[in-house]
């Protein structure tokens, strides 16, 4: 008998709890809806401002290429940036596209297709960041010719080209490594 009244108070008890647990799955699917919205917004607004800040780099390069239209490291180093420039922006528009394309109308499945190929450029993007590393020096080397009008590499000695030169090189390896690792 006291088994019997143990049984009784536990389907009492647990059909209350399920009464006074509910859940509204709708609302609930809403919000995160609406966060990962908020959350895609904010991402296409930066790389919306990614993008213009590339796109003057892009022209500041070209105008430092087109008024020092020599072979000089100076030059060089502004040819490489500007091509890692052009592909972000590229890049950056291209994520925009996708952020842009999300349709949260469609089926999970799709939505997440979506969303896994919103990461996957992003982290192809990353990347490109990553692969840009080694020419560190070459950032420092435009930086000071454009902002200061000092040719840094004119006043280098022999000893610290080569050090820049090693460090890069092994940069470019470890930036190798690692974006192997990525894929």
């Amino acid at each position: 008998m006291n088994l019997d009244n143990f049984k009784n108070t536990w389907q009492q008890q647990n059909s209350f709890n399920e009464s006074a647990i509910t859940i509204n799955q709708s609302m609930l699917s809403e919000t995160k809806v609406n966060k990962q919205m908020k959350e895609l917004s904010n991402m296409k607004w930066a790389r919306i401002i990614e993008s213009v800040i590339f796109f003057f780099i892009i022209l500041l390069l070209g105008q430092y290429i087109a008024k020092n239209v020599s072979v000089s490291a100076p030059v060089i180093s502004a040819l490489i940036l500007a091509v890692f420039a052009i592909v972000g922006l590229a890049g950056n528009i291209g994520q925009i596209v996708h952020i842009s394309n999300i349709d949260y109308a469609k089926p999970i499945s799709q939505l997440q297709k979506d969303v896994y190929r919103l990461c996957s450029h992003k982290l192809q993007l990353t990347k490109l960041l990553l692969m840009s590393a080694p020419f560190y020096m070459a950032y420092v080397f435009i930086g000071f010719d454009v902002l200061f009008e000092i040719d840094l590499f004119a006043h280098l000695e022999q000893h610290m080209v080569w050090f820049y030169s090693v460090s890069s090189l092994l940069l470019l390896i470890a930036a190798g490594c690692v974006s192997a690792k990525l894929n």
